[in-house]
């Protein structure tokens, strides 16, 4: 697993390879955010937990163990998708959602995924030498 300053050169990369192509800020954010979103909520509900404002002072315990594990999926996330785009579609079913706005979101969660996706990836690619790097 790779470190924070990893990550984050990572996703800034990837949000301004998105950004030159698509001119979208929604969709740089999307995919910067995906990038970032799996370790933010693995360490960010297990300091909660643990009561601590330091993310790099978190114990890794059972309870985190668990988050990584349900976060580390690519089974959850794709899910998760699914969960959330047949909701969208029942939204615009009952025409609260437009036919635009409904597009929109589609493109944004696909961003997100491959933000996601590609923070897996590096997990998976590279050792961990440190909680930064």
């Amino acid at each position: 697993m790779p470190g924070a300053l990893t990550h984050l050169g990572v996703a800034l990369i990837a949000a301004g390879i998105v950004h030159f192509i698509h001119y979208r800020t929604e969709f740089s954010l999307a995919i910067f955010l995906g990038n970032l979103l799996p370790d933010a909520l693995k360490f960010g509900f297990t300091a909660a937990k643990q009561l601590t404002l330091s993310i790099f002072s978190v114990e890794h315990d059972s309870f985190f163990h668990t988050i990584a594990q349900i976060t580390g999926s690519y089974t959850n996330w794709f899910t998760l998708g699914f969960f959330l785009f047949g909701t969208l579609i029942l939204l615009y079913h009952f025409h609260y959602i437009k036919k635009k706005t409904m597009e929109e979101y589609d493109e944004l969660y696909v961003f997100l995924l491959i933000g996601i996706i590609t923070h897996l990836i590096l997990d998976a690619l590279i050792n961990e030498t440190g909680p930064w790097f």
